[in-house]
């Protein structure tokens, strides 16, 4: 607890009283901001890490540094934590300095982020450590404290963005609950996954646990696409771009019967019965009408083009030479490169 909730708490107001000494806009008020900055990081790494930090001492820059090691997320020789963390403090106090103390009150709100990591990466541990179920020996008294210790220290946060997965793992989570871990811990840290975007980290911050070198079942690093944590599992549709790089690659090697059957057919984006297909986000149909029927754009489109098919209609004419390429000659280079520009 006083590590993760009062000194990781004050080191914040270190960061808010560094601006608020800003706006003072007193030299003597520490140091325009400066002072305040400089006791917001040696509050975070503390005097045992040395020159260089080490990862020896006892504060939230060590338990990054562990954590860092257990899910896979260094940068270097650092963790990713430290690294990002050390990064902004050095742009807030340049900020501080030169007097644009707004800019480094928005500083503020990247930092915490970075600050909640270990957090996170702690209460994933010890979910895991403290499940019956894979620690079968021992009272795991320890172990269920430590959850808690780390997820009371984020709990506030998480409530902020989902009250329901709060109470949820709390409800898992705190220490002498009648029923620990009853859900087990796959299913406890896919409810603190969920609101990953909400609490500003992404999939890649948090990294997977890792034992003895190996990902934990279930703990692997979540799905992260371009930046963006899904809050449900859609792996399989992201995959819908595999048929669109396939259907690239039979149109420039002029295969078009292969290139119509992926298109058509789909290969690598299932659904629970059958395979999702590029064509069938234009064909698709619901009660007997197109899918999209009644949505301002698809109604704007379909009205220009006067089909409910009009983006499959452009697609096919490539594919089977059809339309504007009913005359195309199959020998032509130029035609086949043209045709496959509007298959894809």
């Amino acid at each position: 607890g006083a590590q993760y909730q009062n000194t990781w708490m004050y080191i914040i107001h270190e960061m808010e009283d560094a601006v608020a000494d800003c706006r003072a806009g007193d030299l003597t008020a520490n140091d325009k901001g400066v002072k305040a900055i400089d006791e917001a990081w040696v509050f975070w790494a503390g005097s045992l890490e040395g020159t260089e930090g080490t990862g020896n001492g006892v504060q939230m820059y060590a338990l990054a540094e562990k954590r860092a090691a257990n899910f896979g997320t260094k940068i270097g020789v650092q963790s990713a934590v430290n690294r990002k963390m050390l990064d902004l403090i050095v742009v807030m106090r340049t900020y501080l300095k030169t007097g644009r103390c707004d800019a480094a009150k928005n500083v503020i709100d990247s930092v915490v982020p970075q600050m909640t990591v270990p957090l996170i990466q702690g209460t994933i541990r010890y979910a895991y450590l403290g499940d019956s179920a894979v620690t079968t020996s021992g009272d795991l008294k320890k172990e269920r404290a430590e959850g808690w210790a780390f997820l009371a220290a984020a709990l506030p946060q998480i409530d902020r963005c989902d009250s329901t997965v709060a109470q949820a793992l709390r409800a898992e989570m705190e220490y002498g609950t009648a029923t620990p871990m009853a859900g087990g811990y796959k299913a406890a840290v896919a409810k603190l996954q969920s609101v990953y975007t909400c609490l500003g980290v992404s999939c890649g911050d948090v990294g997977g646990y890792a034992v003895d070198g190996q990902t934990v079942d279930g703990l692997g690093e979540c799905l992260s696409i371009a930046g963006y944590t899904p809050e449900t599992d859609v792996l399989s549709h992201a995959k819908i771009d595999l048929d669109q790089q396939k259907m690239e690659a039979t149109t420039d090697g002029e295969d078009w019967a292969a290139a119509k059957k992926v298109y058509t057919e789909g290969e690598f984006s299932e659904k629970t019965s059958s395979m999702r297909t590029l064509q069938g986000f234009s064909t698709a149909t619901k009660d007997g009408q197109p899918k999209l029927a009644g949505q301002k754009y698809f109604d704007m489109y379909r009205t220009y083009w006067n089909s409910a098919t009009y983006a499959d209609d452009f697609v096919m004419q490539g594919l089977d030479k059809t339309g504007i390429f009913a005359s195309a000659s199959d020998s032509d280079a130029g035609d086949n490169k043209a045709r496959a520009e509007i298959a894809n």
